[in-house]
């Protein structure tokens, strides 16, 4: 119970790697926030899956790549909790296409999700962070994209590489007041796994990523939400703006 007591808002929280991070916060201690852009059986899944490990959850839906819907997702979330002291940064919006194909609306469908969605998202919970003056966490799901590159990625490389530089303009300006910001970057992804069951075998990766993956399996939405309790807990009291690979060492070998 590492983080026991504690009030976490996950963005982008109803299912996969969403879901992971919110079990590992509930099972962690914290009541957590669930955001979405819509409500459905796996939003409700979620949430009871929160519950069932004794903590209380809620809904709130918001597209963050709006200013008005952020601003109303927070004061919502205040409302309810009463304050933040984790805030995790993970929604995905993207349409993988050649770059000559990618169309304005493609890139800012993307960006305005990826990342202004964060910038605004993190402004916010750290308002409230510093005017409580008791500090906080903010963690952001980045990728291994941000470092390497994919056929066909360049909007959401792009966006997933802004969030490393944005961590790290957070953890500096922020860090006086209590408030540690980092980024985590997810490689190959078994985003189905069931939580609390054994992780993948070595050897589960596919033969043509074997080679690249060293411990040679996907990672799971446990995995990742493993990694938020880490940077969040007082055992990472001392970790500030820093870009934590959970991919398996996949950048360490390159890329297929």
């Amino acid at each position: 119970m590492l983080l026991e007591g504690k009030k976490a808002l996950v963005t982008g929280a109803r299912r996969n790697i969403g879901r992971g991070i919110a079990q590992a916060l509930a099972d962690a201690g914290c009541d957590v926030g669930i955001n979405d852009v819509e409500r459905d059986t796996d939003a409700e899944t979620t949430l009871g899956l929160v519950r069932k490990a004794g903590r209380k959850a809620a809904y709130f839906d918001a597209d963050i790549s709006s200013a008005e819907a952020v601003n109303r997702m927070f004061e919502e979330f205040l409302d309810r909790f009463g304050r933040v002291d984790i805030l995790v940064n993970n929604p995905y919006a993207s349409q993988n296409r050649p770059f000559l194909d990618i169309t304005e609306a493609n890139w800012d469908r993307t960006l305005g999700v990826c990342l202004k969605g964060y910038f605004l998202c993190s402004q916010a919970a750290a308002r409230n962070m510093a005017e409580r003056g008791e500090g906080g966490s903010i963690v952001s799901i980045s990728s291994v994209h941000a470092q390497a590159v994919w056929a066909n990625d360049t909007c959401y490389g792009t966006a997933k590489a802004g969030i490393l530089r944005l961590t790290m303009s957070m953890a500096y300006e922020l860090a006086s007041l209590g408030i540690r910001c980092n980024a985590i970057l997810p490689g190959y992804m078994d985003t189905e796994h069931a939580f609390g069951q054994p992780p993948p075998a070595p050897g589960s990766a596919p033969e043509r990523l074997s080679g690249f993956i060293s411990t040679r399996r996907y990672g799971t939405p446990e995995d990742i939400g493993r990694a938020v309790v880490f940077l969040c807990s007082p055992h990472a009291a001392n970790i500030n703006g820093v870009s934590l690979p959970v991919d398996g060492g996949l950048l360490l070998t390159g890329v297929p």
